[in-house]
């Protein structure tokens, strides 16, 4: 549509003329309400993706940690049944998975580091909550949007090679009675993966909706995971082993050696029970969706309106 001031006939006062230029209503595919999250969370998935240093840097960190470990399990048969001095070489072999954990977690916290700690808080930064909430975009969208984005994205990162180094294990297999006794690999690299994925997508999640600078959100979150962490760990030294469920990566490495049935002689060892360190997992990811979900609806109630 377009309007244009032409003069009258007699010359006196302008008249407005509305001339048609052939407007069309929008008769493309219209989405439901519901599926919005799905939106959220392809962007979320696609921002992280754009830059070598956000989540490909950890990305190839998580490769090369599989590698390693693969390459380790592809020559333990051989090799380790002659260095084994009367251990089973089987038992080095499946120790494998479980003692990588540790090195996985490094990744998933370098992916937190780069992307879900500062994921609300930049968005609260730069006013991005203005544009969602015009949209009519609702809140549990946006939370369940970055949820399942941030959780592809470290799970590719936590719980895709272990599961991985399982479809290896399997492989390794002598016989097939070997192999057949050796699927409860499988479910037990998901479960710890799953846990992972808690640790380093949900829980970093919650710290960046505590504040609204992303800067102080990756402060809080590194403070958080290191020095309340790192004193977790001490005070489960010193008193009872259930404290130190609280370091996310003793937790998740304390549910890998217990499913594995690995026991770890390496310097002193914490006694820390599995049940703690589930119950710390989930109790913490509980709490941070809890905080994402009220620092957005407050966000929507206090900026431009939107679906409820």
């Amino acid at each position: 549509m377009s309007a244009e001031i032409l003069p009258s006939e007699s010359g006196s006062r302008p008249a407005g003329t509305i001339h048609d230029l052939g407007y069309k209503r929008y008769v493309g595919t219209r989405r439901a309400p519901s599926t919005r999250w799905r939106v959220i969370a392809r962007h979320q998935i696609a921002i992280s993706w754009k830059t070598w240093w956000r989540f490909k840097s950890a990305l190839g960190l998580a490769v090369i940690v599989t590698f390693v470990a693969g390459g380790f399990m592809y020559f333990a048969k051989e090799t380790l049944s002659r260095l084994a001095r009367g251990q089973d070489p089987l038992r080095l072999l499946d120790a494998a998975l479980p003692q990588s954990i540790a090195f996985y977690c490094r990744a998933g916290f370098l992916t937190s580091l780069l992307i879900a700690a500062g994921v609300v808080a930049g968005d609260m930064q730069t006013g991005a909550f203005t544009f969602y909430f015009a949209r009519s975009t609702r809140p549990r969208d946006y939370v369940v949007g970055k949820l399942v984005g941030l959780g592809a994205l470290v799970a590719l990162i936590v719980a895709a090679g272990p599961l991985l180094l399982a479809g290896l294990r399997l492989g390794l297999s002598d016989s097939t009675d070997e192999l057949v006794s050796s699927l409860h690999i499988v479910p037990k690299a998901l479960a710890v993966g799953a846990l992972a994925t808690l640790a380093y997508a949900v829980v970093p999640l919650g710290f960046s909706a505590l504040v609204a600078n992303r800067r102080y959100a990756l402060a809080l979150w590194a403070a958080y995971y290191l020095v309340v962490g790192t004193m977790a760990t001490f005070l489960g030294f010193v008193s009872t082993g259930a404290i130190a469920a609280l370091d996310l990566p003793t937790a998740v490495q304390t549910v890998a050696f217990d499913l594995f049935n690995v026991d770890v002689r390496f310097g002193r060892r914490l006694d820390v029970p599995t049940s703690a360190a589930v119950a710390s997992i989930v109790a913490q990811a509980a709490a941070a969706i809890a905080i994402v979900a009220y620092s957005v609806r407050r966000a929507q109630r206090t900026g431009v309106g939107g679906a409820s």
